[in-house]
């Protein structure tokens, strides 16, 4: 029974190591289509620019208490 459960957990672990090779295969591949611009914003790297009265109205939205 031992070897079954080992056979399995085996399985499991190739398939997470696969799964894991192909995801970093797919980011890269849709990566190489982005320009180096929105590759930051993608990939969460960089801040984007929004208008100041957008920030303001987050700003009441997001943080209501500091409004005093």
């Amino acid at each position: 029974m031992g070897t079954m459960s080992k056979k399995i957990s085996d399985m499991q672990a190739r398939r997470v190591a696969y799964q894991e090779k192909k995801t970093k295969e797919y980011m890269a591949n849709f990566a190489s289509y982005l320009s180096s611009e929105e590759r930051i914003v993608f990939f969460g790297g960089g801040f984007v620019e929004i208008p100041e009265q957008e920030r303001k109205r987050e700003k009441i939205d997001v943080y209501p208490y500091l409004i005093p």
